[in-house]
């Protein structure tokens, strides 16, 4: 069966008419010095009428002058000649092409370039194959490509090429760009006459659920769709797409990726229930034994996932994970599908592997070595690309949020610059990342630029990197674009590991080294934790690897000359003299010194479990009284109380600019309360008196005060 389906294909005089009025006038857009723009709807069947386009026609549209100045100078194609043997496939093919460019789809270069060329031998095809035919959907997809393939082999048109996968090293044959021709005219036609609704369709188009719905997605990806076509039961394909719908609409921690993520496992959950269950239209007799039977497919379905990233027990957790919480919605908004048992007597904990993780040895980081090379060659990386390295660099933002920067996302608070944006993965608003001024130059630059180049038209949302024409205009970079750059360059100047291996980049391993930067250079786990936007500190628990080997090695130096602990009653003891510390124990000490320890005045506190230790702020000796000093207390006393004090402000305020650093104000604020405490302590001591805690006991004395 056809892949191009939901449109009648027969000659259809509906679909002429409407080919010939969209024909008979253009958009013109006007644009005004604000950056907005007008649209008027030009009287012009030039489009219709004439059966060879002129390029210079396109010079007399504002939309496509400025494209034509620079098309004109190096293009040697200046018509298309639609000359199909019937007229009203002439009229349709006129249609496509038209849509094309005129939806942005097709930059003129491309229009007149390859596409022409390709026009050019499908209508011989055509003429000589099927020159009676009235529409392309009168064609049989199938049989018709496979003519137009061995057409183009006979007139020794290159139909093929192979292609790496650069992940995984696989090699795959994909087709030409003139083989692919037809496919793509053809889907084209089918898609601009299905004028349903986006819900009613069985692919989705994330564009269009943004027009009309307001829904967002995420712009610097490739892949825009959501499919349900392979799900074969009609009555729980619709189930699963009003579930997908609520889900969507109701923007509950429910992205048009999540959506991907359940259509990419729930399709194959229904398709087997119908495989077993032929007769089903519903979930309600759903049981235990049929779960049992989709571990098993799961099982041998991930037997032939062998790629280089392959994770088989991740893999198994998503699937059961979406098909547990699809389950239990359907209960839960009480659709007519759902299964009638619970579903935690259908699904167990236990059924869902353990995820395979990778060990704190193994993160996916740039080493400094590799990062030596980087930036002592960034000048010969693609233009676009150097500042988006920088800022993934220096901010460890993912790359679809550092691609979805705006115009606004430069922030100067005390002095001191910020970039400040949403966070979409773990629905973080108003994000903010301390930056230094070398980046926040970069970043200013950057705005202007874009400023200067933006209107409503060609960068309505106010992305920095973003394109200005074509295709995309409006969206920003491809995600993947930016990593194929990095590796270019890679190739370019020899980019290697330590081992003289070719360097692969990924974008999210600028991410993966940010942390660990940040992490070595004493930044504790809670404050990179706010920094990268973690849900969690488990998330972050995985950057416990150090860059640093000279600070490791010191570590481990100190281990060495004895490990000291505390038995119950205080006393202190040699634990490296009674018993060995296995080497797993000194990794865990290195690691959770390095993520959560705190410097005070008696050491380091290890003890930040909420990154909130309440006796760094209030000491017990100062606040043990109902938030007053202990009535035993006396400050003054000895002669070292003075330097005792001086080492708690010093203490203090380090951990103050630390915490206004990193955007901490709740702790900064608390921190400031014991920092005014100390230093009135230290200012009546230092001016020769004696502050006591209790003064019931003790008469006021010349020179003695009370705190």
């Amino acid at each position: 069966m056809s892949k191009f389906v939901s449109v009648n294909k027969t000659t259809d005089n509906g679909h002429l008419l409407k080919y010939i009025g969209e024909l008979s006038s253009y958009d013109q857009k006007e644009f005004k010095e604000d950056g907005s723009f007008i649209i008027n709807n030009i009287e012009n069947p030039y489009f219709l009428n004439e059966n060879d386009w002129k390029l210079d026609i396109f010079c007399t549209i504002s939309n496509f002058r400025d494209e034509y100045a620079r098309v004109i100078e190096t293009s040697t194609c200046r018509n298309l000649s639609f000359s199909f043997m019937c007229s009203s496939l002439s009229t349709e093919v006129k249609y496509i092409f038209y849509k094309k460019i005129f939806n942005d789809e097709w930059r003129l270069n491309t229009a007149f370039g390859h596409q022409s060329t390709c026009l050019r031998r499908f209508t011989d095809f055509i003429n000589k194959t099927y020159p009676k035919v009235e529409s392309l959907l009168e064609l049989d997809p199938i049989k018709t490509n496979i003519k137009w393939i061995n057409y183009l082999q006979s007139i020794g048109i290159r139909t093929h090429k192979i292609n790496t996968n650069k992940d995984n090293g696989f090699t795959y044959e994909t087709k030409t760009q003139t083989a692919a021709f037809f496919n793509l005219i053809l889907k084209a036609l089918i898609t601009y006459l299905d004028d349903r609704i986006e819900w009613e369709k069985d692919r989705w188009d994330m564009r269009n659920l943004y027009r009309d719905f307001g829904i967002p997605y995420n712009e610097s990806k490739a892949n825009y769709y959501i499919y349900f076509s392979s799900i074969e039961n009609p009555y729980l394909k619709d189930g699963f797409k009003r579930y997908t719908k609520q889900r969507l609409l109701s923007g509950h921690n429910f992205t048009t990726a999540a959506a991907q993520l359940y259509s990419r496992y729930i399709p194959g959950f229904i398709n087997l229930i119908t495989s077993l269950e032929s007769d089903w239209n519903d979930f309600h007799k759903l049981n235990r034994n049929h779960i049992l039977q989709y571990i098993e497919y799961l099982n041998n379905y991930t037997k032939n996932i062998t790629h280089k990233r392959a994770n088989p027990e991740k893999y198994k957790k998503e699937a059961l994970n979406c098909v547990s919480k699809f389950l239990r919605d359907s209960q839960m908004y009480e659709y007519d599908f759902a299964p009638k048992k619970s579903v935690s007597s259908l699904i167990y904990p236990e059924d869902k592997p353990t995820e395979r993780k990778k060990a704190y040895d193994q993160v996916d980081y740039i080493p400094e070595f590799v990062l030596e090379q980087l930036f002592n060659n960034i000048s010969d990386l693609h233009p676009d690309v150097q500042p988006i390295t920088w800022i993934a660099f220096k901010t460890g933002l993912r790359i679809s949020d550092t691609l979805g920067l705006t115009h606004d996302c430069l922030v100067k608070l005390n002095d001191k610059y910020q970039i400040v944006t949403d966070i979409e993965k773990t629905y973080v608003k108003g994000h903010s990342i301390p930056i230094d001024d070398h980046l926040a130059n970069i970043i200013a630059v950057l705005i202007d630029r874009s400023k200067q180049k933006s209107n409503n038209d060609n960068n309505p949302k106010r992305y920095i990197f973003v394109r200005y024409v074509g295709a995309r205009k409006g969206k920003p970079y491809y995600q993947h674009w930016v990593a194929e750059q990095l590796n270019a360059l890679a190739v370019k100047v020899n980019i290697v590991d330590e081992s003289g291996k070719l360097f692969h980049f990924t974008n999210h391993q600028f991410r993966h080294t940010y942390a660990i930067k940040m992490l070595n250079s004493g930044t504790d786990i809670l404050t990179v934790q706010e920094l990268m936007a973690h849900a969690s500190p488990e998330m972050t628990m995985r950057y416990a690897r150090l860059l640093d080997g000279t600070k490791r090695e010191a570590f481990e130096n100190a281990i060495n000359q004895g490990v000291f602990s505390f038995d119950l009653d205080g006393t202190m003891f040699n634990a490296k003299e009674s018993e060995e510390v296995p080497e797993d124990v000194l990794e865990w000490l290195w690691r959770d010194h390095k993520l959560t320890a705190i410097d005070n005045p008696y050491g380091s506190c290890r003890a930040r479990l909420d990154g909130d230790c309440p006796y760094a702020e209030e000491p017990p000796c100062l606040t043990c009284n109902g938030g007053s000093p202990c009535k035993d207390l006396a400050v003054g006393l000895s002669e070292m109380d003075i330097a005792k004090y001086d080492i708690h402000i010093e203490s203090t305020k380090r951990m103050i600019s630390v915490a206004k650093e990193y955007g901490r104000d709740e702790i900064a604020q608390k921190n400031k309360k014991n920092l005014d405490r100390l230093l009135n302590i230290y200012n009546t001591i230092k001016s020769g008196n004696i502050v006591f805690g209790r003064l019931d006991r003790v008469k006021r004395k010349q020179g003695v005060s009370n705190a």
